[in-house]
């Protein structure tokens, strides 16, 4: 009889810890943990587990537990596929936030149609999310970020007053389409004298920098990540070059601060969805409380997906369940007090949010201008 009951107690324990763990509400981001791009996986998990912990210790949504659950895309778009496709059969987490790269997204975009899921798109910048989106078939995905296509509206503007430049970009959906975007924007009155594109891995910049400091442009239109940004500019001071960079940048990272700090680079400028530098105070708040548990400013990847978490917590409130439908619903019809202001979305389900104009000066970067999405 003994016996008997220590089971039957240990199965009702064992139940109850299930019960418990099936309340919790499980957010899943497929994002980079491997390869050339893991430091904005880092921040992506950063700013994920900052957003559910700080939403956990007012109460968690309708007395639930937020879980944060990261799977490596290595931001490419098979394994992104995977990524997504565990946390959702394995997980069997309610939402999805991600990608990095917009290859990877876009590729996750079909599996959570399929899986009826809400999928809110934090980072990438594609503007093919946003066509494919709301209005354009895909009912499931949201973007909480401006797309190249408004950014590319924005530089062109800023370049009227050169007569010629020379692009560089990453060799990727994201580095060719954003540049391509900017081209089709570009006044007439601007030449483009050298066009390169380069693979993430490539690490030997100079036969590029060779043909642009003899082509003589105006500045030169970047459109790498950071790290890559990061060796291109240390080859840029080596080389003697002083013209502007100019176009995407990455100006704001932590991975080229020493470049920025070096003062070669003033007067250069960047069209970005967000700076840690943007003195408001709610996203000082975001920064002090970043920087206090991580020891470093956030990127622009952390912040994404930590605005991403906010706006699927306060969608569930309001449709009172988890229930795919009803929360793709609530996010339909979001008026939700973000970062860089109320975070709605149009009928592509694209967020009609601000960027940020980032000029160099005296070593710093800092926030020019905030830009409204036209």
């Amino acid at each position: 009889m003994h016996a008997s009951i220590k089971l039957m107690l240990s199965g009702i324990l064992a139940f109850a810890a299930v019960q418990t763990r099936a309340q919790d509400i499980k957010i899943g981001v497929a994002g980079p943990i491997t390869g050339p791009l893991a430091f904005l996986g880092q921040h992506i998990k950063w700013g994920g587990e900052l957003a559910a912990d700080e939403i956990n210790q007012k109460g968690g949504v309708l007395g639930r537990k937020l879980v944060f659950l990261m799977q490596d895309s290595a931001c490419r778009p098979a394994d992104g596929v995977a990524s997504a496709e565990k946390l959702l059969s394995q997980d069997r987490v309610d939402v999805m936030l991600g990608d990095v790269c917009s290859g990877s997204t876009i590729a996750i975009m079909p599996v959570m149609e399929k899986a009826q899921k809400p999928f809110i798109v934090t980072i990438s910048t594609h503007p093919d999310i946003t066509s494919k989106s709301g209005a354009g078939g895909n009912k499931w995905v949201f973007r909480t970020v401006a797309h190249d296509g408004m950014i590319a509206e924005v530089v062109a503007e800023r370049m009227k007053g050169f007569k010629s430049i020379a692009i560089v970009g990453e060799d990727t959906d994201y580095g060719r389409g954003a540049a391509r975007l900017m081209k089709e924007r570009l006044p007439a009155s601007v030449k483009i004298v050298s066009e390169d594109y380069l693979k993430q891995t490539e690490t030997d910049f100079l036969p590029v920098l060779t043909r642009i400091r003899a082509s003589k442009p105006d500045a030169l239109a970047t459109y790498v990540l950071d790290q890559q940004a990061s060796n291109l500019m240390k080859q840029y001071q080596q080389f003697g070059l002083t013209i502007p960079l100019v176009g995407r940048p990455p100006l704001g990272s932590g991975v080229v601060s020493e470049q920025v700090a070096s003062g070669k680079f003033d007067g250069s400028w960047t069209v970005y969805p967000y700076f840690d530098k943007f003195a408001e105070p709610k996203n000082q708040a975001f920064t002090r409380a970043y920087v206090q548990r991580y020891k470093q400013p956030p990127h622009y990847a952390g912040w994404g997906v930590y605005e991403g978490v906010q706006t699927y917590a306060d969608a569930v409130r309001r449709a009172g369940t988890t229930d795919p439908e009803k929360v793709r619903d609530a996010l339909a019809r979001s008026d939700f007090d973000a970062i860089l202001g109320p975070m709605r979305f149009d009928a592509n389900q694209q967020a009609r949010t601000r960027m940020m104009f980032i000029v160099v000066d005296k070593g710093a970067a800092t926030v020019k201008e905030l830009v409204a999405v036209k």
